[in-house]
């Protein structure tokens, strides 16, 4: 979750005091420090209507008015003054606590919100599986004024509710109009307890997902830019989890690509009955809350044998490699890797047919990225060209390939020498390309 430092804060502080930001970052130092005093003699601290730090039973506590006297004194204003100081910081505080950043007050603590995954419940009357929303809770972390004690925290319960409410879990439905059945849709994920966004476009989905709280995108391939919006989904590592599940045109041949496509984590032909729909968003639920916690980014894409879109693929994978943290020489070394790959499937394994596919499975963890690039070719021996590549014999195996009458052999040396791993599958039509993110050395 996004830091917000005292800096965030004075700048929230700011425009409700109508005061520069330095005066801003004075008067929060002055509260968060009158609670640190407090907390340093045995006190706790009490704000009505959002929270009270102590140490259980028998603590007696701070109140408003003499943290207020305290500010007044730090800043060198009227008490009555420091009353709107105090307010404007706690209002700020919840603020940014709502738009889901942890706030850092100084050595007293961190306030933030905890949140709990969306995940698969039973109905305890139907038995029936239903989508559960995600949770949210407030919560307060000591800072070193603590000096290691565990404190007690008791929150408001006008503000508790107001951040389990804030936002709720939402279902994002991308469809080119509202009809009849996106009502369909929209009765069973709210029946389920889910909140169902709907939008019309690219672009008001993009701005949904910013937003936070998006578990589940369902899009329609006849939106405009579908695929744009599909490839923002994927590459940017903050939604890259959200499940994409994409609708598809009755008789469509997902199996045969006519261009690039990023695909979704799962796919359904129209016509469909909504109960379908809900089953496999309910797997795709379970599917990444399981995958999360192994890996940090999953993008399948797939292509026709074609130059427009290999190119295409190329550029698409150089994107993935700049944002995973590699350094650049070893996004150089795994895109050449990568671009060899795809040229071997094109070249040796789909003859150069526009009616094979390329497919590429790019995942992320946090030690590796592992590129699994497949072709719909017989595949080839590849054991043997692999062990004469790590033997630096690769020249001789290309002759010996020349004479057979076919091309090729050096490939395989240059994606060793590029990668930390190569592995191909029983058939020899897929390759695994994998790039440890630091070097054992490191």
């Amino acid at each position: 979750m996004p830091m917000a430092t005292i800096d965030d804060l004075s700048r929230a502080v700011a425009p409700i005091l109508k005061a520069d930001e330095e005066r801003a970052k004075a008067v929060c130092a002055a509260v968060f420090g009158a609670c640190g005093d407090a907390i340093k003699s045995g006190k706790g601290v009490e704000f009505r209507d959002f929270i009270r730090v102590g140490f259980g039973e028998g603590t007696s506590y701070m109140t408003e008015a003499e943290i207020q006297s305290q500010v007044a004194a730090r800043v060198g204003v009227p008490p009555d003054n420091a009353g709107a100081m105090l307010n404007a910081v706690l209002k700020a505080v919840q603020q940014l606590v709502l738009a889901e950043k942890d706030v850092v007050a100084e050595s007293f603590g961190t306030f933030r919100v905890r949140k709990e995954r969306a995940k698969i419940s039973k109905d305890p009357k139907l038995g029936h599986k239903m989508l559960s929303g995600a949770k949210r809770f407030f919560a307060f972390d000591p800072g070193p004024v603590f000096a290691g004690r565990t404190p007690t925290v008791m929150v408001a319960e006008g503000w508790a509710k107001a951040v389990q409410t804030q936002r709720v879990a939402t279902v994002l439905a991308v469809v080119p109009e509202k009809d009849f059945f996106v009502d369909c849709i929209i009765y069973y994920f709210n029946k389920a307890g889910w909140k169902t966004n709907v939008v019309t476009t690219a672009d008001d989905a993009e701005k949904a997902l910013a937003e936070g709280g998006v578990y589940l995108t369902i899009v329609d391939s006849t939106v405009k830019d579908f695929q744009r919006l599909a490839e923002n989904i994927k590459t940017n590592r903050s939604t890259a989890h959200v499940p994409l599940v994409i609708a598809f045109p009755a008789n469509s041949n997902l199996d045969s690509p006519k261009q690039f496509m990023v695909c979704g984590d799962a796919h359904i032909v129209q016509p469909f009955e909504v109960k379908k729909l809900f089953n496999i968003c309910d797997d795709e639920l379970i599917r990444s809350s399981e995958e999360e916690v192994i890996f940090e980014q999953q993008v399948l894409f797939q292509f026709p044998t074609e130059d427009g879109s290999i190119e295409k693929a190329n550029e698409f994978g150089r994107v993935l490699f700049e944002a995973s943290g590699l350094s650049e020489e070893d996004q150089v070394a795994i895109a050449a890797a990568f671009r060899e790959g795809i040229g071997n499937a094109a070249q040796h394994g789909n003859k150069y047919r526009r009616d094979k596919k390329i497919e590429i499975l790019y995942l992320l963890d946090k030690e590796k990225i592992t590129c699994m690039v497949k072709d719909q070719g017989q595949g080839f021996d590849h054991e043997k060209y692999v062990k004469k590549g790590k033997a630096g014999d690769a020249l001789n195996a290309a002759r010996e390939r020349h004479k057979e009458g076919k091309l090729g052999g050096l490939g395989i040396m240059l994606m060793l020498k590029c990668c930390d791993r190569l592995e191909y599958n029983d058939v020899g039509n897929a390759v695994t390309l994998t790039k440890f993110l630091k070097r054992p050395s490191e």
